[in-house]
């Protein structure tokens, strides 16, 4: 990821968790995080633990994070400290804090690049917070009337994870949707999503049809719909993967039980029996065929029509 790209993400994520952007400039911002986001980003469990005990009011942090060095500044800003000085009608310098006046605000500057430990954790909370999410599709602009109220249909959209595994593994990934209004199923759902202008905020002049299916049942149809659909496929490789479970048990059972045999002592042929079961344990986690399925993220998007 260049400057661009990383700027492009963060932004997102900012407007996604609702920060507020107090001042935006050329390769950088400065913005006052939201409480969702200070709670992910700032490592302070004891501080909203007591703010959500007491009531109180957040004090959230601000940053100020560079995403790309500006050549044309001849003079930045001192990294990590308080903002305390404030021009003067002059040009020159004076100090913010005046007899009475509240404290400034500490903002805290940080360089934000592919490979920092700001982005890494911004990943990372993109990444929890967007296991679930729930979305809008905007509307275009200029179009549809303005004193109308166009329909949307709330539909959920899961990404299902399939994972074939023996001594080999395959994974594939299904990306359906089910219509909580009609409980038809779009196998293409998630493709088709591409390409469409999503917010997490609810536009104007639209309302929403009621859903016929709870969440629960939609993703209990949609599981038993996909395994259905598992089951149709072709399982050559389980047959060929048990036929090698077999063979490996056949020879490992070949090497250990004339070992049993010759012991002469009962501890020894207990620990020889003990060592075969344990071998036997192995080879069959190794080979026996098995198929997963897991959910690796799903949403609730809400698209114009009637579907």
């Amino acid at each position: 990821m260049n400057a661009k790209q990383v700027e492009k993400f963060v932004m997102s994520y900012l407007e996604a968790t609702g920060c507020t952007i107090v001042e935006k400039t050329k390769g950088g911002v400065t913005v006052r995080l939201s409480p969702e986001a200070d709670k992910r980003l700032t490592n302070r469990p004891y501080y909203w633990s007591f703010v959500e005990r007491t009531g109180a009011p957040p004090e959230t942090l601000t940053f100020a994070w560079q995403f790309a060095q500006d050549d044309d500044e001849s003079e930045e800003a001192p990294a990590g400290g308080l903002t305390n000085r404030t021009p003067d009608a002059a040009g020159g310098a004076q100090p913010a804090f005046a007899f009475g006046a509240p404290p400034p605000v500490r903002v805290l500057r940080e360089d934000v690049y592919f490979g920092s430990g700001r982005l890494t954790q911004i990943f990372g909370a993109v990444h929890e917070g967007g296991r679930c999410v729930a979305l809008f599709e905007e509307p275009p602009r200029g179009r549809g009337d303005r004193l109308g109220s166009n329909p949307y249909t709330a539909w959920l959209g899961v990404n299902f994870k399939v994972e074939y595994e023996c001594d080999m593994k395959r994974e594939e990934m299904f990306g359906w949707g089910i219509s909580l209004a009609t409980g038809y199923i779009d196998e293409r759902f998630l493709d088709s999503l591409r390409g469409r202008k999503l917010t997490p905020r609810l536009p104007s002049n639209i309302h929403l049809l009621p859903n016929g299916l709870s969440l629960k049942k939609a993703m209990t149809q949609l599981e038993l719909t996909l395994e259905r659909k598992l089951k149709t496929g072709d399982f050559e490789w389980a047959v060929e993967a048990e036929e090698r479970r077999q063979d490996e048990l056949r020879r490992i059972r070949a090497y250990y039980d004339p070992m049993i045999a010759r012991a002469e002592a009962d501890e020894e042929k207990e620990a020889l029996r003990q060592r075969l079961s344990h071998r036997e344990s192995e080879i069959d986690w190794q080979y026996r065929p098995r198929v997963t399925l897991s959910v690796m993220n799903c949403g609730l998007f809400h698209l114009p029509g009637i579907h």
